[in-house]
């Protein structure tokens, strides 16, 4: 049992496996702490009985608030390392030591635990692995490093991590979000492969189309303020160009759009013309309010 480790399980409906998750978690933790997101059942109760400190929401609030309120409570507590897993019985407690090694060991701030590297099979159902892919490649574009598990739990996290959790999120965007934003403050990020398992009881508490909706848009948000020149650029030059060459064509009388006559395909031509300037033109403005912000979030980070 290492005393400068607390686990720390958010938990909604999980009365079926909070128990055995505590007391495995236990077995390599001083402290457990337990984050009852307003459950209806038994979980707060099981998870007391199990042995875990167990802070409860009187309704549920999602992922991210749990995390939140268990993180300020570590915050508290001044850990070397705080390691974040699921309720639900996916994730095995033994793994905590591997991701839990390269915060101890000082080389890292945040420790995803993959299911993606050093796994030449894996269990991950193929929806999840064709949504995770899209999610990690939206995630990637929006921070400053490439993660092959943007959507994983299974984390580790150093006092220094857990100071700079000052950011807003909502539920399962949680885990982009922490990418994005340690990244932005230069905090290392590491990877380190872990299993999960699929056939548990109630294991997903959302369903994943709406999950995976929900972390999209939040994802192409941090691209639209953080890469402004790639959402609204390319885009913009694309359509500036098309626009160009149909307005052309129309000037010369010669068809592009062959079921059109010439005065629609030209009026086409000036609508993709003056779309593409726009996008032009709001993606060089917002770039520039974009690095103003994050120089002025820069200053205010560094006069604290």
């Amino acid at each position: 049992v290492n005393d400068d480790i607390i686990v720390l399980i958010p938990a909604y409906r999980e009365e079926l496996t909070i128990a055995s998750m505590v007391l495995l978690a236990k077995g390599y933790a001083s402290r457990v702490i337990v984050v009852d997101d307003g459950s209806p059942d038994r979980t707060r109760e099981v998870a007391a009985m199990a042995g875990a400190e167990v802070i409860s929401h009187e309704a549920n609030k999602g992922k991210a608030a749990a995390l939140m309120t268990g993180l300020t409570r570590c915050r508290e507590l001044s850990p070397k390392c705080v390691v974040m897993i699921d309720g639900d019985g996916q994730m095995d407690p033994a793994l905590i030591p591997v991701v839990a090694a390269p915060v101890m060991n000082g080389v890292a701030d945040l420790v995803i635990g993959s299911r993606f590297i050093g796994n030449e099979v894996t269990d991950t159902p193929q929806h999840r692995r064709v949504g995770q892919k899209v999610l990690n490649k939206a995630t990637n574009i929006g921070s400053t490093i490439r993660v092959s598990d943007s959507q994983s739990g299974y984390r580790a996290l150093s006092l220094k991590a857990i100071n700079n959790m000052d950011f807003d999120s909502d539920n399962y965007n949680i885990e982009s979000d922490m990418i994005t934003h340690f990244s932005d403050l230069g905090l290392s990020i590491i990877e380190v492969p872990v299993t999960v398992r699929y056939d548990v009881p109630d294991g997903h508490k959302q369903k994943p189309f709406k999950h995976g909706m929900s972390v999209l848009g939040r994802a192409v948000t941090y691209i639209g303020y953080r890469k402004p020149l790639l959402l609204f650029g390319i885009p913009g030059s694309i359509s500036f160009v098309l626009g160009l060459i149909v307005c052309v064509a129309t000037f010369m009388e010669i068809r592009v759009l062959f079921d059109w006559t010439l005065v629609s395909q030209g009026i086409a031509g000036i609508v993709s013309l003056g779309v593409g300037i726009f996008l032009l033109f709001a993606a060089l403005m917002l770039n520039s309010m974009s690095l103003l912000m994050r120089n002025v979030e820069r200053s205010i980070r560094q006069g604290r």
